[in-house]
């Protein structure tokens, strides 16, 4: 075999790698979540381009929750699973009751068990308020924003990487075919 020949086969392995390496970065957010009141039960979801039956691991901490702190009560964790959204986003939810939760900031932290891609956003919960009759009063519907956390990091594998495979093996045929 030539040295020209092994260079082509060579430069054809380095195309492959790269073009399995090169695959879209995933991500995933979390809706807005606000201000709650402690007992509520919440939905946390948001959106994401992980495909259909993915989980994801949802963890609400409270923010001073660390070592060397006192303990707080109160926090969750679970798996969410993605479901089928519209053409731009697919969507997932988690359902957290926050009763037992102290007043206070809480971390929310959602990350894809198989990848790199993952969100965090903070939250508040407020007291519960005593039992005061008070007029009830409708807010106006508001659009809940949107914090996307991407993560830069391409994931290997994936879809590209038959198709790599096989642009490698064609390259390398036509390659050899002079021989």
């Amino acid at each position: 075999m030539s040295v020209r020949r092994l260079a082509g086969i060579a430069a054809a392995l380095v195309i492959a790698a790269w073009v399995c390496g090169t695959v879209a970065a995933q991500q995933t957010g979390i809706n807005e979540i606000g201000m709650v009141t402690a007992g509520e039960s919440i939905t946390i979801g948001g959106t994401t381009n992980l495909a259909p039956g993915n989980r994801l691991l949802v963890e609400v901490t409270p923010v001073g929750f660390g070592p060397g702190n006192a303990p707080v009560q109160g926090g969750t964790a679970g798996t969410a699973v993605v479901e089928e959204g519209n053409n731009t986003a697919n969507t997932w939810s988690f359902e957290v009751d926050t009763t037992g939760f102290e007043p206070g900031e809480y971390s929310v932290t959602v990350e894809w068990v198989e990848g790199d891609a993952a969100a965090s956003t903070i939250f508040t919960i407020a007291e519960a308020a005593a039992a005061t009759p008070t007029p009830t009063v409708t807010p106006a519907a508001t659009t809940p924003s949107t914090t996307m956390a991407t993560t830069p990091t391409p994931t290997a594998a994936g879809p590209a990487l038959p198709v790599a495979a096989a642009l490698a093996a064609g390259l390398a045929g036509y390659l050899m075919r002079g021989r």
